[in-house]
């Protein structure tokens, strides 16, 4: 069985949201979104018994736009946060009280001061921050954790890299101490995170994460008598970006995670972003001068790849691509491409696309619901768009109004 790539709103409705609206603009399920965050919180279900009622976290970096939050809220979800900033979302728009877990590196005291007071869950990244937290704090939290990197002994992806050359996370005798010492200044719940892929499909793969992790808190018991009072597994379940891909099994994936750490009777917790809301977003452009040819054929966009960022550095995180209106005309080859002064500046090579596609017709690009808005950037001055959701009742708002040249000018401005 492959994975189906069927819009789930018409030619019309699309035309209708860009006709509204403008282009480039992204465009957000909002079932969808629902549909896929309740599928996950119950195949996750048994983490959140052992877990007295704590939630499973939404990826803030993922999708950090507030009305997408207050969806993965509504249905009960907490958030992963790692900046500033994504704490102030949170916080800002009323959602702290499902839970915060708070993974951040190289942090100035004022963030954790900052974590702390919206009651979330402190991560160190390394041994060395737990006394800076301690004076910052002057004191420790009842509850922290500490990021353990498992490096050779665990391999990752192209997308997140092998995490003996990743720059996060402890060693096993780092995060040992880190607990032991978490212990002696006074927290009393102490706990080991990981997040070591990033869009991975494979059920052994989750599996073998949280086996390093059960291993790693027997160890600490062992070692420095430290009984581990939870553990974050993290998330990086990934999406089909690909038309021919084997449909993603989250029950499969969670099993596999169940098996290996329920018999330690622990809260478990997981971080998910890109399976929540990474299918159900679309990036819709439309094509300006058509289809120019010179040694290649390029199809004109009204958008460069500074509003999908990821597809200049990620294979992985290929896209499906509509030509509305174009569906079973002859087809060739031909690069899709912006109008940014940067070569980079190709967001499809050589994709089989229709030969008759013209100056107004809407392009629609699957799979950008996330780390795609959350990656775009003005390089050359280029406006980052703004972003549309979808209601289940077929009516649609703008969620994030796309940006102008008063906004790239206004930190300059005056100076």
């Amino acid at each position: 069985m492959s994975v189906s790539k069927e819009l789930p709103f018409t030619k019309d409705a699309f035309e209708d949201i860009a006709e509204t609206y403008g282009t480039p603009v992204f465009v957000y399920d909002e079932a969808g979104i629902r549909a896929s965050a309740q599928r996950l919180i119950k195949a996750f279900s048994w983490a959140e018994e052992l877990s007295d009622g704590q939630r499973n976290h939404f990826a803030v970096k993922a999708t950090p736009t507030p009305a997408i939050l207050r969806v993965v809220h509504d249905e009960g979800m907490g958030f992963d946060c790692s900046s500033r900033p994504e704490l102030s979302m949170v916080s800002g728009a009323g959602l702290a009280d499902t839970g915060i877990f708070y993974s951040s590196n190289n942090t100035p005291d004022e963030d954790y001061v900052y974590a702390n007071e919206l009651g979330g869950l402190i991560n160190i990244d390394k041994l060395g921050y737990l006394e800076q937290v301690h004076r910052a704090l002057g004191g420790l939290p009842t509850r922290m954790a500490i990021r353990y990197n498992p490096g050779k002994v665990k391999q990752g992806n192209d997308i997140i890299g092998d995490p003996y050359d990743s720059k996060f996370g402890a060693r096993p005798d780092q995060v040992i101490e880190g607990l032991r010492r978490m212990r002696q200044l006074g927290a009393t719940d102490v706990g080991i995170h990981t997040m070591v892929v990033s869009n991975e499909r494979r059920p052994e793969s989750f599996a073998e994460t949280a086996r390093l992790l059960r291993e790693l808190a027997e160890r600490a018991e062992a070692e420095a008598g430290v009984s581990v009072g939870f553990l974050n597994v993290g998330g990086g379940i990934g999406i089909n970006y690909h038309p021919d891909e084997d449909p993603v099994d989250i029950e499969g994936i969670s099993q596999a995670i169940e098996s290996e750490l329920a018999p330690m009777g622990i809260p478990i917790y997981t971080e998910h972003g890109r399976a929540v809301t990474g299918s159900h977003g679309y990036l819709l452009t439309r094509s300006t001068h058509g289809i120019q040819e010179s040694w290649h054929r390029y199809l004109q966009v009204d958008t460069s790849i500074n509003n999908m960022a990821r597809l200049a550095t990620v294979s992985a995180a290929f896209h499906v691509l509509d030509v509305l209106g174009r569906e079973g005309d002859p087809e060739d080859k031909m690069f899709v491409v912006g109008s940014m002064c940067a070569n980079t500046d190709r967001m499809f090579k050589e994709k089989l696309l229709p030969i008759t596609t013209q100056p107004g017709d809407l392009l629609v690009i699957h799979d950008a619901g996330a780390h795609s808005r959350a990656h775009s950037h003005n390089y050359n001055f280029r406006l980052r768009a703004g972003e549309v959701l979808v209601h289940p009742d077929g009516t649609h708002s703008l969620i994030r109004r796309p940006e102008t040249e008063d906004d790239l000018f206004a930190t300059t401005k005056g100076l």
